[in-house]
């Protein structure tokens, strides 16, 4: 076993971790929001990779399969990645801290050129109710990730030196077994959190697309 950096994000209490993600997940948010909406034409993301999810629920037709194909993506795709991902972390910082930042950008660019493809942000009159459905859908999922990141830090099996695989310090060392990985009380009830707030958030997204 290696002696493992401690970085303050990855060793404190779930609820520290949860609150800095979400600080650090609504800074980028907000700069990329900001650069899309002045820079980038509307609709720029429309055909971006990123879409894909919303494209295959904008296929299904009917409401409980929109329902069924929503919570699979996040659960069965981005949580599962998050889980994957957080079972590895790089000079002591779990790799499931990259999935907020990640999500943070591609959201601000699709927000700032409303790029949705089951709405349209110009059809609401009111910046409030444009504000209240966004963070009732995308403000839940995003918070559900993001418990879901601070939740699973222990799972940090592997440890790598170095950033770049070029570097000669980028194998794997394995710092403890998976039969060791322990959840604290407060961690298991956060995990349970932030799936239950990834299941409402598709249950309100797919009554939007099914009201439209």
């Amino acid at each position: 076993m290696i002696d493992v950096p401690r970085i303050g994000l990855a060793q404190d209490h779930v609820l520290k971790r949860a609150l800095l993600l979400y600080g650090l997940h609504a800074l980028l948010f907000n700069l990329f929001f900001v650069f899309a909406y002045y820079i980038l034409p509307e609709g720029f993301m429309r055909s971006s990779p990123q879409m894909g999810a919303a494209e295959a629920v904008a296929r299904q037709p009917s409401f409980w399969s929109q329902f069924v194909v929503t919570v699979f993506f996040n659960l069965g795709v981005v949580a599962l990645i998050i889980i994957l991902c957080n079972f590895n972390r790089i000079k002591g910082i779990p790799v499931g801290y990259l999935v907020p930042v990640s999500l943070a950008i591609a959201g601000g660019l699709i927000v700032g050129t409303n790029s949705f493809l089951s709405d349209d942000l110009d059809r609401y009159s009111s910046v409030r109710e444009a504000m209240a459905l966004g963070q009732t859908i995308g403000g839940l999922e995003t918070l559900g990730f993001i418990l879901i990141v601070a939740a699973t830090v222990p799972l940090g099996v592997y440890h790598y030196r170095s950033w770049w695989r070029w570097s000669g310090r980028w194998k794997p060392e394995k710092v403890m077994n998976l039969r060791d990985i322990r959840l604290s009380r407060s961690e298991v009830l956060t995990l349970v959190a932030g799936l239950c707030l990834l299941i409402l958030a598709a249950y309100r997204e797919t009554a939007m697309a099914a009201s439209r």
